[in-house]
């Protein structure tokens, strides 16, 4: 039976990786996002590998350049069930433009709120809390705070 692998591959190493397995007629999945026209990896130091438990060979992976060694835990190898592969391989898109916006605000910039309670106040950008929230500071009570607001609620001065 087939079933989807986690490979842990050297460092940087992944398309060496990926070119050599699928030359062993491997078939091999790395998602990855296009950010300023350079490809980045979303899962650095892995790949994921579809392998017959039953009929393939799996000696050769082992010693494949680029590979260090397929992920287990004790004497189990890790399967990756295929819904969760699905639904990496149909949210790379929309994972390539938030990192895209990732870019956009740097430590340290001025933004102005343009929502909620603390409209047209101006705060200093601290980082990216998650896909929707960041981390500003502002001046309330006559002291530096942090606050947490989402994402689309600011814009730079």
């Amino acid at each position: 039976m087939k079933n989807w692998y986690l490979v842990r591959t050297k460092g940087r190493q992944e398309s060496i990786a990926i070119n050599n397995l699928e030359n062993q007629d491997y078939h091999v999945f790395c998602p990855f996002a296009e950010i300023n026209n350079k490809q980045v990896v979303l899962f650095p130091g892995y790949i994921f590998i579809y392998l017959d438990n039953e009929s393939q060979n799996w000696s050769p992976i082992r010693s494949t350049k680029g590979v260090l060694h397929i992920v287990r835990f004790g004497l189990n190898y890790t399967k990756v069930p295929s819904n969760i592969i699905d639904f990496i391989k149909t949210n790379q898109l929309s994972t390539t433009k938030k990192l895209k916006n990732l870019n956009k605000f740097r430590p340290g910039d001025k933004v102005q709120i343009t929502d909620g309670v603390f409209k047209n106040c101006i705060a200093i950008f601290k980082e990216y809390k998650s896909d929707e929230r960041v981390m500003l500071f502002m001046k309330l009570l006559g002291q530096q705070q942090t606050i947490s607001i989402e994402q689309k609620s600011f814009i730079t001065l």
